[in-house]
C-alpha cells in the first residue's frame, strides 16, 4: 500500500510540473507532421533531436494581453498564427502534428525582442518553395535563422548547413524531391547552404524544455 501511495504522489508531482510549464516569447516550437507527401519527404532527409523528424518550426510571441501566437513562414506567406491553431491546425488531415518546445540559451535571450520586431516586418512575405537563401522569400527554418541573424548584428545564432535531398541510405536524390522541384521547374538545391528544423533542434544554442 505504501508503494502504491508513493507512486501516486510521484505521478501527481510530474503532472503538476508539466501543467506548470509556461511558454515564453522567443521560444521555438518544432513540429513533426503526421501525414502528407511533403512532410514525409522532409523526414527522409533530416535528423532531429530525440529521434523526432521535425518538418516545421515557428517562434512564440506573447502580446501585452497575454495572448500567445506563433510567427511562422508557412505556405503561402509569413504569418502570425494563434497558438491553438498552430498546435491543432484545421487542415483536414485528421491528425495533429507533434510539437516540441526549444528555448534559446541565456546568452541569446537578448536577441529575442529584436528578432520579434524583425519577424513582424517580414509578415506577408512569400513562402520560399525553392528553399533558396537570400531571395526575400522564406521557408520556415530560414525565417527563424534570418530574424535571429538580424537581431544578433548579422552574426548567425544558428549555423547554416549544407543541404541534402538524399535519403541517409542512398546517394540518390529521393523521388519525392525530384518530383517536387520538377513541378516547380527549379533545380534541386543539393549542396547549397541552408537550414532545417531538425538541425535547429539539435543545435547547442537551445535547450528542449517541453513536449506537447
Amino acid at each position: 500500500m505504501r508503494n502504491i501511495i508513493y507512486f501516486i504522489l510521484i505521478l501527481s508531482f510530474l503532472n503538476v510540473k508539466a501543467d506548470d510549464f509556461k511558454l515564453q516569447t522567443g521560444d521555438l516550437i518544432f513540429q513533426e507532421s503526421c501525414s502528407g507527401n511533403m512532410g514525409n519527404a522532409i523526414k527522409d532527409v533530416t535528423i532531429s533531436v530525440d529521434r523526432y523528424q521535425f518538418t516545421h518550426v515557428g517562434m512564440v510571441y506573447i502580446d501585452e494581453k497575454g495572448s500567445i501566437y506563433v510567427i511562422e513562414a508557412i505556405h503561402p506567406k509569413v504569418a502570425v498564427t494563434p497558438l491553438h491553431r498552430y498546435l491543432y491546425p484545421e487542415d483536414g488531415k485528421g491528425c495533429f502534428p507533434v510539437s516540441v518546445v526549444g528555448r534559446l540559451k541565456d546568452e541569446y535571450q537578448r536577441c529575442i525582442p529584436k528578432a520579434i520586431e524583425e519577424g513582424f516586418m517580414l509578415v506577408g512575405k512569400e513562402y520560399d518553395d525553392g528553399f533558396v537563401m537570400g531571395n526575400d522569400k522564406y521557408y520556415c527554418s530560414e525565417f527563424i535563422y534570418e530574424i535571429l541573424l538580424r537581431a544578433n548584428n548579422n552574426v548567425p545564432v544558428f549555423p547554416l548547413n549544407i543541404m541534402t535531398f538524399k535519403s541517409p541510405d542512398s546517394d540518390e536524390i529521393t523521388k519525392e524531391w525530384k518530383e517536387y522541384f520538377g513541378k516547380l521547374n527549379l533545380p534541386v538545391p543539393e549542396g547549397e547552404p541552408g537550414i532545417n528544423p531538425g538541425a535547429m533542434s539539435i543545435s547547442d544554442v537551445i535547450d528542449i524544455v517541453h513536449y506537447y
